[in-house]
């Protein structure tokens, strides 16, 4: 029974190592978990109110984005080393150490990578990278981002199109970790896309465009490949943002409707006429569509310059349409 009194003892002095005397003084308190963001632990780091000896180093701090930890026997040794006195409350065996990190996705390397490897393939062809590790991710410290990360190598099949990429990126310290990143190369095209979803009656612009990559496998002969297909034109149903779009989808906005009372132009070298006529058929600015005069009756063909406007083109000899 002795005995075991004698082990609690010892027990309850080694998580709490030090009992103050004077009830007045206040010691530092170990910490149960702490954050850090330096390439070293300090005793400053793991105490809460230590006034004195904040920078007498514990030993390295994890790598950006882990944790380590340090247990309270290997803090004891220390401090006793530099008699100093501290506080355990709440009986902690380990302090969890974690140091903070600023995370680069490997999607940010992509830029780099792309034209390293285009120069490996000596080829000016679109390429997109697939990562094994599509949410893949590598830790720098606070202060750092991609722009400091280096490759150091890239190895590339050609016949299979897969690489493999050493990147460097800093410790904080002067020094600097490995990362592999492996994956394969798509050839690609770029094609023209919708940056927010329209629907039909809404006029496409140049600003509602956004160009997307598509395996050169899914670029079928319908798809649209050029912005100036696009621009102008109005969706025959919704389209969604980011998508492929073929040209079965869109058409010219409606501006002259079947059926609609249409200002009817002819001009010549000489002479500019106008009369009114109604549409027999719907069309868009450049389609062709047939009119008929109110005033003679007459059905004529003509082209639309923009909402109820069209405009024959003819010789003198079709005047007499007009009439």
């Amino acid at each position: 029974m002795i005995k075991k009194l004698y082990i609690t003892i010892l027990f309850l002095f080694f998580i709490n190592p030090v009992v103050s005397l004077n009830a007045q003084e206040t010691l530092p308190e170990l910490k149960p978990a702490v954050m850090i963001d330096d390439s070293v632990i300090t005793l400053g780091d793991i105490f809460a109110d230590m006034i004195e000896n904040q920078d007498i180093v514990i030993g390295q701090a994890p790598e950006p984005g882990k944790k380590i930890l340090i247990s309270a026997r290997h803090i004891l040794k220390l401090t006793r080393a530099h008699n100093i006195r501290w506080r355990n409350s709440a009986g902690v065996k380990n302090v969890v150490v974690s140091r903070v990190s600023t995370v680069i996705s490997y999607s940010e390397l992509k830029p780099d990578l792309e034209a390293e490897l285009k120069n490996l393939y000596h080829s000016s062809q679109n390429l997109d990278i697939r990562f094994y590790n599509r949410n893949g991710q590598i830790h720098l410290p606070n202060g750092f981002d991609a722009a400091d990360m280096n490759i150091k190598n890239i190895s590339l099949d050609k016949r299979s199109d897969k690489f493999s990429a050493l990147i460097g990126a800093p410790t904080g310290s002067g020094g600097e970790t490995l990362h592999t990143i492996n994956g394969r190369i798509i050839r690609v095209t770029m094609i023209p896309s919708l940056a927010r979803t329209l629907r039909s009656g809404d006029v496409i612009t140049a600003s509602d465009i956004k160009w997307i990559s598509l395996p050169d496998s899914q670029v079928s002969r319908n798809m649209i490949r050029a912005q100036d297909k696009l621009i102008g034109m109005t969706p025959r149903t919704q389209i969604k943002e980011g998508i492929a779009i073929r040209l079965n989808e869109v058409n010219r906005p409606i501006l002259v409707k079947r059926g609609a009372l249409v200002k009817i132009n002819f001009k010549t070298a000489r002479i500019s006429l106008s009369t009114i006529g109604k549409a027999i058929q719907k069309g868009g600015k450049g389609d062709v569509i047939q009119v008929k005069n109110n005033a003679s009756q007459k059905i004529i063909s003509a082209i639309i310059l923009g909402p109820n406007q069209v405009e024959v083109y003819a010789d003198a000899s079709s005047l007499v349409l007009l009439n």
